[in-house]
């Protein structure tokens, strides 16, 4: 069976081990800017605290901008130092079990890697992270909004239907429900992003809470694949 996985939040704990010290170095480049901040330390937790109930930490950004009433030039600085130019400080931790999951699982299906961001930020991610990029058979980066016609073109590209196949990420709306409209059967992983509500349920057709419980959801799938 054809397996396609998000990056962050699936198999790399974008939350977890990335996030805060970029959302940190954003906050600093703003107050470089024009952004008044009575303590440093309350304004980042509460940045942290608006990440984890939005779907993007762009979104995030921008509801904590609108709070604080900052300069508009702040939310273009913020953008690039979040997607553009991110610091890596920390060791980027994969999400538990990652590593030896995706190495069993790799003997015996087809792996794709599905992910949105720029290629080259992608895959220093996936290199601090330990993944080899070794097991998936192919990989995908894409723009916000293209995840439909990537599946789409994964289908295509490797002559397997998507009743045959399943998608694998944190977010409803944006990895799965794209993959649901196009006959995918969806699994969402509860890491990160997936915590929050992040689309309809109705989407989802499997639920895991930790990626090693994806080898039991396959074998209740072999009558199909």
């Amino acid at each position: 069976m054809l397996i396609i996985f998000d990056l962050d939040d699936t198999l790399i704990d974008t939350s977890g081990s990335i996030l805060p010290g970029v959302l940190k170095k954003a906050l600093k480049e703003m107050e470089g800017v024009g952004l008044s901040m009575a303590n440093f330390n309350r304004s980042y937790q509460e940045l942290l605290r608006l990440n984890t109930f939005h779907t993007s930490s762009k979104d995030a950004l921008m509801e904590f901008l609108e709070i604080n009433r900052a300069p508009s030039s702040c939310l273009d600085i913020a953008l690039e130092a979040v997607y553009e130019r991110p610091v890596f400080g920390e060791t980027i931790q994969p999400v538990e079990d990652a590593i030896e999951v995706l190495s069993e699982l790799s003997k015996a299906h087809p792996l794709v890697l599905v992910t949105k961001g720029k290629e080259k930020i992608q895959r220093e991610k996936m290199k601090r992270a330990g993944i080899s990029t070794q097991f998936f058979t192919k990989l995908y980066f894409c723009r916000e909004g293209e995840k439909k016609n990537i599946y789409r073109k994964v289908s295509e590209e490797m002559g397997i239907s998507p009743l045959n196949a399943l998608v694998c990420g944190d977010r409803i709306s944006l990895d799965l429900t794209p993959a649901k409209t196009l006959g995918y059967k969806t699994v969402q992983i509860r890491w990160g992003r997936g915590l929050g509500n992040t689309g309809f349920k109705k989407d989802v057709d499997y639920t895991i809470l930790h990626l090693k419980e994806l080898k039991a959801l396959l074998e209740t799938l072999k009558i199909v694949g």
